[in-house]
């Protein structure tokens, strides 16, 4: 059970992220900066917020504040280079050029939180979220680049079924040991 319990409150962080950050694609490639600026602040504080609450709900681990600052941070600056980025339609930016920058930032975000933690996170730890983050950010990438396309619905849409995928391939990586160890 507390394994389906990571599962829940898992998407919890992870789906009003996503959802936002879908929209503020969308918006950009609408030539709605302002407004997909919004998204992007929204996105960044209330996941960081969300983190910070959750996380002790799945592993009692309560997070420091600075964590939750190199998050706000770190998925600001993040979204705001990808949504920028994700318009773009140039022959150097494609699916290779996606998977590498999501892996990228996967990583760089992980290891921006394992090091903010201070030492409070063991490096195995850090190391299994900087696989899960680096491994959802190629896989989730490509899966971005469309919604901009498509209608907002449908890409909020998409951005949910996105976030459900994101969450369940973090689970197993981040919180196997609960559904082994429960």
């Amino acid at each position: 059970m507390p394994f389906i319990q990571a599962i829940f409150w898992e998407f919890i962080q992870n789906a009003p992220v996503l959802i936002l950050f879908v929209a503020a694609i969308w918006l950009w490639a609408k030539d709605r900066r302002r407004d997909a600026v919004l998204c992007i602040l929204v996105s960044a504080i209330a996941g960081a917020l969300l983190i910070r609450v959750t996380e002790p709900l799945i592993s009692g681990y309560h997070e420091p504040w600075s964590i939750t600052l190199v998050n706000i941070v770190t998925f600001s600056i993040l979204e705001v280079l990808f949504t920028a980025y994700l318009s773009m339609e140039n022959r150097w930016s494609n699916w290779y050029t996606d998977a590498l920058l999501g892996a990228l930032a996967g990583v760089g975000i992980a290891l921006a939180q394992g090091l903010a933690a201070g030492g409070g996170s063991p490096w195995l730890g850090i190391v299994l979220h900087s696989l899960a983050l680096g491994l959802i950010g190629t896989l989730l990438m490509s899966g971005l680049r469309r919604q901009k396309n498509k209608p907002l619905k449908t890409a909020l849409i998409n951005a949910t079924g996105l976030a459900i995928f994101m969450t369940l391939i973090i689970s197993a990586i981040d919180y196997s040991y609960l559904f082994l160890f429960p």
